[in-house]
């Protein structure tokens, strides 16, 4: 984040001392950032929601603890109580087994709504590879062999190998940088 944002943070908190309303800029810069991660973390939407409602509400309560320019910022922060409070429900988290036959496999609409959205990261990102990159990708991802992709292109298994690995590893990057974002 840059300087003006840390500063613009840094603000808002303090405004938000105040008037709780005042934190809405942070929650809507923040609450995504923590919902990926709790998700990712948890793999459940729901969990997910929970636990992010929790930081929040956490934040909120000791607002007060917050000082700026003495911890670094006011993300850190918030990150640092985003990882205290997982960490606590894992501690808690008994794992319960359900028979199999009472277990819902089909998505939720958290879930579906999620993998929307990172469907559209990955369409982005996809949109920035090399046609040849993009291309053996969208071809993997269809199931076809790297012998298959070769012959469709043209070249080499190897040559397939290698610019699979480049555009992997651009995906890697720039879907890296979105989550961060």
């Amino acid at each position: 984040m840059d300087h003006n944002g840390i500063e613009d943070d840094d603000a808002i908190v303090l405004a938000a001392r105040n008037d709780v309303d005042a934190f809405a800029p942070l929650y809507h810069r923040y609450a995504r950032l923590i919902y990926r991660w709790m998700y990712r973390e948890t793999g459940n939407a729901e969990t997910a929601a929970d636990l992010t409602a929790q930081v929040f509400v956490q934040v909120l309560q000791r607002l007060h603890q917050y000082r700026p320019g003495e911890v670094s910022t006011f993300r850190s922060w918030l990150f640092a109580i985003a990882r205290n409070l997982l960490r606590d429900s894992w501690r808690r988290y008994r794992p319960v087994s359900l028979p199999e036959e009472l277990v819902d496999h089909r998505p939720g609409p958290e879930d579906v709504a999620i993998h929307r959205s990172l469907m559209d990261d990955v369409r982005v990102a996809l949109d920035t590879l090399p046609e040849r990159q993009r291309e053996i990708v969208e071809l993997r991802l269809s199931g076809l062999s790297m012998h298959e992709i070769a012959e469709i292109q043209g070249t080499s298994e190897n040559a397939v190998k290698v610019a699979q690995t480049r555009a992997f590893r651009t995906l890697r990057n720039l879907l890296h940088q979105e989550v961060l974002t």
